[in-house]
């Protein structure tokens, strides 16, 4: 049986054959070293050729057997998509009309120390903050660009440029969001016919992240979000590190706590979050009177 890489390749091979223009083989690596695989059709005249992935058509081949089916699927799937054949990039290249645009996350150091090498970042605890150009497209639809070392070559800035735009512009291109656990669980259970209680937890856990949802964890170092939290507990804060897109709040209670609360980080990890989403093993406290986190 062939695995995913093998598919990959014999794919692109074959869909060449089929459009009669050059395919490529790409292996994309995510955050933590997760990689996806997908291929490049490269149609002539065309200067815009994004990446299709092939994990659910490699699952549909596993199931169904039939290869000439699954190639249509991916076929029929690339041409069905509406992305443009010719895209203007020429605004990234001119950093007045990027800098509004740059913004930061957060990952895990140590599981991305391979991509480090080709991008700038500052080191904050166990983490990386890396810096990403968010773009709005009317064809496209809107995502980001993450910053490389050759595009601070190309705009003549560094990395401490990047950093203070990113500490400005963040919490207003992604604007923060915290919420109760238990309004998150009932909004994700919205769609069901019956809603099962919600019991009061003694301590109630609050997730904060943004309006996005999406790589929200880097809210900790908004300008006095953890203070306005510690201010309206009247405690230290613990924060438990959900995933890249959230982080989930606790009043102090109890410093014995640690590592029961280390322990449900771990297995969380291991058991429900997908690798690229993984942000910390550690848990974190943010303390009131010096407005500090560190990793406890």
């Amino acid at each position: 049986m062939m695995n995913i890489q093998e598919f990959t390749q014999e794919v692109c091979t074959e869909i060449a054959k089929v459009l009669g223009c050059e395919v490529q083989y790409k292996e994309v690596e995510k955050l933590n070293g997760a990689k996806h695989y997908g291929l490049i059709i490269l149609e002539p005249g065309n200067n815009v050729a994004p990446t299709l992935y092939l994990e659910p058509f490699f699952d549909i081949y596993l199931y169904t057997k039939n290869w000439k089916d699954t190639v249509n699927q991916i076929i029929a799937a690339y041409q069905a998509d509406s992305f443009p054949k010719r895209l203007d990039m020429g605004w990234f290249k001119d950093f007045e009309k990027v800098r509004e645009l740059v913004f930061h996350k957060i990952v895990n150091f140590k599981a991305n120390t391979a991509l480090l090498e080709d991008i700038p970042y500052t080191r904050y605890l166990d983490f990386a903050i890396i810096y990403c150009v968010r773009y709005e497209n009317d064809e496209l639809g809107d995502g980001s660009i993450l910053i490389h070392n050759s595009h601070l070559e190309m705009w003549g800035c560094t990395t401490q440029d990047l950093a203070s735009l990113a500490e400005k512009n963040t919490p207003q291109l992604c604007p923060i969001a915290v919420s109760t656990m238990e309004n998150i669980l009932q909004e994700c259970m919205a769609d069901t016919e019956e809603l099962p209680p919600v019991e009061e937890t003694p301590v109630p856990m609050h997730v904060m992240t943004n309006k996005e949802r999406v790589n929200g964890a880097i809210t900790i170092l908004y300008p006095d979000a953890l203070k306005n939290f510690a201010d309206r507990t009247h405690s230290d804060v613990v924060i438990l590190p959900s995933s890249v897109h959230e982080v989930i709040l606790l009043p102090l209670q109890e410093e014995e706590g640690f590592q029961e609360l280390r322990n449900m980080v771990y297995e969380v990890n291991r058991s429900q979050l997908a690798r690229e989403d993984f942000l910390s093993d550690n848990i974190y406290l943010y303390r009131r009177d010096t407005g500090s986190i560190e990793i406890v």
